[in-house]
């Protein structure tokens, strides 16, 4: 029998919208709807967060209480018309910005972190991805979200009594969780077929709803499948290598099948990780259905695809021999021009390896990553697919992450900006101007709403405890934890760069500072390590048997199992955020921004997001204020930095002057909260991507593809002819002029752009700040040779030592969204060359 049926035939007449509720996750950041479901069973609600389950568990007798209980149905009445507000609104700032918008963004991501009841996330790609459509559904976006529904999502973690992690795959029933099977009109499932190897590999559909966003999951657990392919979906990010690939072809391919399935035609395709960009070979194969080249198909892909990538090193990328791709997508290739296919996924012809993330950036004209610092790593990272460009120049944006604000910001600190700042802050999160008002709040309101969110957090350490305790038949209480004392969080996954153990480099000095009897310090770490990543266990391990040393027990804690439940006490519950990782591993972070949302002081490497966030004011850098990358040789230097920070600064400001650790704490919601937020981080991505993606694809597909097919041959004009392109020689009169004699072979003035390049000079001939000056007006001197001409004011510096400059060539097009997108197609020729 159908589940929702069920709860509607169970629920009392006047509070039947329950059920409606139930199955949208606007609940998960509404603090009003949580306080209702957790009025209904409150020990059920702490355990699982799933008002589905709930509805089906509660007894009728206790329903029939609820039904005729006042407090309960004044809370409701709130709820559900704050609900129904919400999915009713019109004119939100999508609509009044983008009125003609007609086309979905579509966004792939391997994992989603909505709350903890949807257990198809393992840590910060899912919630950021997550954060992403909230914020999406708050602003009217017309967004669609893809991912993949796993039987036993990433893993339940256990402590045992010698610190060892285990992994516990419990099996989640769909029908008891918030979502929804697609059937067809006939009442069949609806299958989606996936071509995977030589056969066809079926998949159902789950519709999961986000506020106003749909997220649809694929799941290959259907009869009609082997009893090989119905494991496809079992666990998020399998490490099996074959499991991987069929992941990440359901996801791709299966994703673009499904919007056919369901006649969605999108506008834009939001790649979120490498993980999904096969979704960018079947759309290749939509338009060549339509009578484009293979080129000309590429172009349209390419023209309406956005990938973001957050890895800031070569190793986290998915690479799978190229045969292996092949064998995997037999069927898929069958009648395609299959080492066209392959190629761009390829850095060279010959290359063995096929990479996830090259084929997204191959297949994507809009590339960034996820904070400032980060698109410089990937820049020089991907160096190799522009030779010759300035690393400046490359077409990789930074677009810094964000995060959920309503999410994350814990309830008692909600009511109080609402009561100082204006419930306007919730729906215009992004305005720095706003938050300014939080210096209105009185200090001791601030640290009275801070106090109850450490009391929540130490209420949750000892419930863990004790359940821990009581299944290994640990016979000693929970320890007391003092809410006035300084509490610092470290809760992250265990990966080694996150250096988990840096602050227990040196165990003497580390005694001193947490048993300081006037001045007590606690350390509460939480966090999971990959299945397979047994450094990772082992830094895990290490600081458990710390942590049972007897003059650290009580003051150093680890609590199992993190997960959002846990991360949004922890973040609004410690005093500092611990931030050491080996940098540039860090691309982003977002933890750091949910604790300085809520009034905790940051104390972080100099590395992703912290590099913009930090403004001397508002927490701490460990180690230099550089973005130089570190070696294992600096953990040393940064566990001396820590310690000296937290002897000689943090812990005495906390002690002995509340007024100016409460101003931090103003400074840090006020600093990192607009500028941090999913609603600027959203509205970057509509005004820096969508938009221009959009309106590019309406620009390529117009009139028959004739843009598509006029971009897609000018491109295959210049590749032919670009080895007969050169600058014969510059000329330079007494910085009156410059003369650039090019040779254009068959190319014409028209396909390119010749500048000048100069500025001061810097280490290895690199112009940091170089002035670009296009040469116009050439000279037809015959045989393809033109001779360019300046003269100008910018001529009195190029004479100076000091400056170097040059004159380069590269393919230019108008239509183009970014110079360079064909790579490292450029000429130089002068002091640069």
């Amino acid at each position: 029998m159908d589940v929702e049926l069920i709860i509607k035939k169970k629920l009392p007449e006047n509070i039947r919208g329950l059920v409606k509720l139930a199955y949208n996750y606007w609940w998960s950041w509404s603090h009003k709807a949580t306080k209702m479901w957790m009025y209904i069973d409150e020990e059920h609600w702490r355990e699982y967060k799933n008002p589905v389950k709930l509805l089906l568990d509660v007894s009728d007798e206790r329903l029939k209480e609820l039904a005729r209980n006042d407090d309960f149905l004044d809370l409701y009445e709130l709820v559900m018309n704050n609900f129904e507000k919400y999915m009713s609104e019109e004119n939100t700032w999508f609509s009044v910005n983008y009125p003609k918008w007609d086309k979905p963004i579509v966004y792939l991501c391997m994992e989603y972190g909505i709350s903890k009841s949807l257990p198809i996330y393992s840590g910060g790609l899912g919630i950021l991805a997550g954060d992403h459509i909230k914020t999406a559904s708050d602003l009217g976006l017309p967004f669609i979200a893809i991912g993949l529904l796993y039987k036993h999502g990433y893993f339940k973690q256990e402590i045992d009594e010698n610190g060892r992690q285990i992994e516990i795959f419990p099996s989640y029933n769909p029908k008891e969780m918030p979502m929804k099977q697609i059937f067809k009109e006939n009442g069949e499932p609806l299958l989606i077929e996936v071509p995977i190897e030589d056969r066809i590999v079926y998949a159902r559909v789950f519709e999961v709803n986000v506020g106003r966003v749909k997220l649809y999951l694929l799941d290959t657990d259907v009869e009609e499948n082997s009893e090989e392919d119905r494991k496809i979906c079992d666990y998020l990010y399998n490490a099996e290598l074959d499991k991987r690939i069929k992941q990440e072809i359901l996801l791709g391919i299966g994703g673009m099948r499904l919007l056919k399935a369901l006649k969605i035609e999108p506008g834009v395709i939001h790649l979120n990780e490498g993980h999904p960009a096969f979704a960018n070979f079947e759309r290749i194969v939509w338009y060549m259905q339509e009578g484009l080249s293979f080129e000309e198909a590429l172009e349209v892909v390419r023209g309406t695809s956005v990938f973001t990538t957050h890895t800031p090193v070569p190793a986290g990328h998915d690479v799978f021999p190229v045969w292996f791709v092949e064998e995997k997508l037999t069927k898929f290739f069958e009648g395609l021009p299959k080492e066209k296919f392959l190629a761009l996924g390829k850095v060279e012809e010959e290359d063995p390896n096929f990479n996830m993330s090259l084929l997204a950036i191959k297949t994507s004209n809009f590339v960034n990553g996820v904070s400032k610092l980060h698109a410089e790593v990937t820049k020089k990272m991907w160096l190799n697919l522009w030779k010759g460009v300035p690393l400046d120049e490359i077409p990789v944006e930074g677009i810094t992450n964000g995060i959920h604000t309503s999410t994350w910001v814990h309830e008692k600190l909600a009511r109080l900006y609402d009561r100082y700042m204006g419930k306007v802050w919730r729906e215009h999160v992004n305005l720095e101007g706003i938050w300014y008002a939080i210096e209105r709040i009185p200090d001791e309101e601030l640290w009275e709403a801070h106090l109850k969110a450490k009391r929540d957090l130490i209420e949750l350490i000892k419930r863990k405890i004790r359940e821990r305790n009581a299944r290994l038949g640990i016979d000693e209480p929970a320890p007391e934890i003092d809410e006035n004392a300084l509490i610092i969080g470290f809760a992250r996954r265990f990966a080694t760069y996150k250096r988990a153990t840096l602050i227990l480099t040196d165990l003497e000095r580390l005694k001193r500072i947490v048993n300081n009897p006037e001045r007590p310090v606690y350390i509460i770490f939480a966090g999971k390590a990959h299945p397979r990543d047994e450094a990772g266990k082992e830094f895990l391990r290490r600081v458990y048997e710390v942590s049972q040393m007897p003059e650290f027990r009580g003051k150093i804690i680890v609590i199992e199992n993190y997960d959002m439940g846990s991360a949004r006490l922890m973040v609004a519950g410690v005093d500092v955020w611990l931030n050491n990782p080996r940098r540039p591993l860090e691309a982003s972070g977002t933890s750091g921004m949910k604790a300085g949302l809520n009034g905790v002081l940051n104390l972080s490497i100099y590395d992703g997001w912290w590099v913009e966030g930090y403004n001397g004011r508002n927490g701490w850098v460990i180690g230099e204020e550089t973005t130089e990358p570190e070696t294992e040789e600096d953990d040393i230097k940064d566990a001396q930095s820590l310690y000296d920070i937290l002897e000689n600064e943090v812990i005495p400001l906390y002690y002995e002057n509340k007024e100016a650790w409460i101003g931090m704490m103003k400074e840090s919601i006020k600093s990192i909260a607009p500028r941090f937020s999913t609603h600027r981080m959203v509205k970057e991505y509509m005004t820096k991507f969508y938009t221009k993606a959009m309106e590019h694809g309406i620009w390529l597909i117009r009139d028959n593809f004739r843009w598509a097919r006029e971009i897609a041959a000018w491109k295959k004009k210049v590749l032919e002819n670009w080895d007969k392109v050169s600058i014969e020689k510059i000329l330079t009169e007494d910085a009156k002029a410059v003369e650039a004699i090019v040779n254009l072979g068959n190319l014409s003035p028209e396909d390119v752009k010749v500048e000048l390049y100069y500025g001061v000079k810097a280490k290895d001939y690199i112009i940091e700040k170089p002035y670009i000056v296009e040469l116009k007006r050439p000279e037809h001197l015959g045989n393809g040779r033109y001779k360019y001409k300046y003269e100008g004011n910018a001529l009195r510096n190029i004479v100076n030592p000091c400056w170097h400059y040059a004159v380069r060539v590269y393919p230019y097009h108008p239509k183009l969204p970014y110079k360079f997108l064909l790579g490292g197609l450029i000429r130089w020729r002068g002091l640069l060359e």
